[in-house]
């Protein structure tokens, strides 16, 4: 899996309007505590010093509010105050290492070059990584948004909530659709046409899914970023460079907090083929939506949970979408394209019938 950490914090406005930010809870070091979902029960405390190393990675919906259940710190460390375990580290995201200590349900994090390292208290939902001062190398900021996604995602699971390398939009029925799928494989740009053609979106890069009791389906949340876009998205042409890009410019006002899953699109690029959408089997979507959650299994008491709910939105509407040059730059195509795949009846692929 690949988590884009030069994806920047978007301030948009919320579809919605949204109640006025809760004050700042003073803390010790002057830092307060930031709402990383809208309920306020997982938060993001930063310090001060580190606020910029940090920006990349956090939301900017993320208003002042008192401390969560599930508490995620950054903090400056001059010494790693732990030895790292021997043997191959079970999960691994990028270049930030993670050892699972079952018995004191604690998880060990550090990046290979020594520069950040954490820890994640399960039992008690607190997380902590830790930043070394000074010159830091050119991969730390990768290392550090990988870091606070996998403290995010292991308290996140103790919540019963999936942390997703996903994009997601709004329909103008009101329902969101995750684009998943590894880096560059369209994410970005099918998002960015969606929105010139009308729809909403949630996020590019990183969403929260949990069941809805009330409804008995799933809602998901987005933690919006900037868009990290190809140079020559705007041309047609793709150039292979990336660069942060405020959404905004695509359609003011589509930032949504949340919205009910209406289904999965798993888009991959075949620039010499059109674009088009066909039925997926659940197992794709499955194994898609896993794929983008390397850190699932590192908790056993909260990976059955955290599965079954991946389940349940493999078990919504799921369509392959492959992405052609035709629809590169041409949002009213891709809309066309989308729409006709969303709206024809519930087909389902070759071989496969439901029990």
């Amino acid at each position: 899996m690949h988590i884009r950490p030069d994806a920047r914090p978007y301030p948009g406005p919320d579809a919605v309007t949204d109640p006025q930010p809760t004050p700042a809870v003073p803390q010790a070091d002057g830092a307060p505590s930031l709402a990383l979902l809208r309920d306020g029960a997982l938060t993001l405390r930063v310090h001060p010093s580190l606020t910029g190393a940090a920006e990349a990675w956090t939301p900017l919906t993320a208003d002042p509010a008192p401390p969560g259940p599930a508490r995620l710190r950054l903090v400056p460390g001059r010494a790693r105050p732990f030895d790292l375990p021997a043997g191959e580290p079970p999960l691994q995201v990028l270049r930030v290492d993670g050892w699972v200590d079952p018995a004191a349900a604690r998880v060990r994090l550090a990046s290979r070059d020594g520069a950040l390292w954490g820890s994640v208290d399960l039992a008690r939902l607190r997380a902590a990584v830790a930043l070394r001062p000074g010159p830091l190398p050119p991969q730390a900021g990768y290392d550090l948004s990988a870091a606070l996604s996998i403290a995010a995602a292991l308290l996140l699971g103790r919540l019963g909530r999936a942390l997703l390398h996903a994009a997601a939009v709004v329909a103008p029925d009101g329902r969101a659709w995750l684009l998943v799928g590894d880096s560059h494989a369209g994410k970005t740009s099918t998002c960015v046409n969606l929105i010139r053609a009308g729809w909403d979106w949630l996020a590019d890069d990183q969403v929260v899914a949990r069941a809805d009791a009330e409804s008995g389906g799933v809602v998901v949340e987005g933690w919006p970023r900037r868009f990290t876009l190809d140079d020559g998205f705007e041309t047609g042409a793709s150039l292979g460079r990336r660069t942060p890009t405020d959404p905004g410019r695509f359609g003011p006002g589509r930032l949504r907090r949340a919205a009910p899953l209406g289904g999965v699109l798993l888009p991959r690029v075949r620039a010499g083929e059109p674009t088009r959408l066909h039925p997926a089997h659940p197992a794709d979507a499955l194994g898609a939506l896993i794929r983008q959650s390397p850190w699932l299994l590192a908790d056993a008491q909260a990976a059955p949970g955290v599965l079954a709910l991946l389940s349940r939105m493999s078990q919504t509407c799921v369509c392959h979408m492959v992405l052609g040059t035709d629809t590169y730059a041409d949002p009213a195509l891709l809309q066309v394209r989308v729409a006709e795949a969303l709206r024809s009846p519930a087909r389902e692929p070759e071989g496969w019938k439901r029990a």
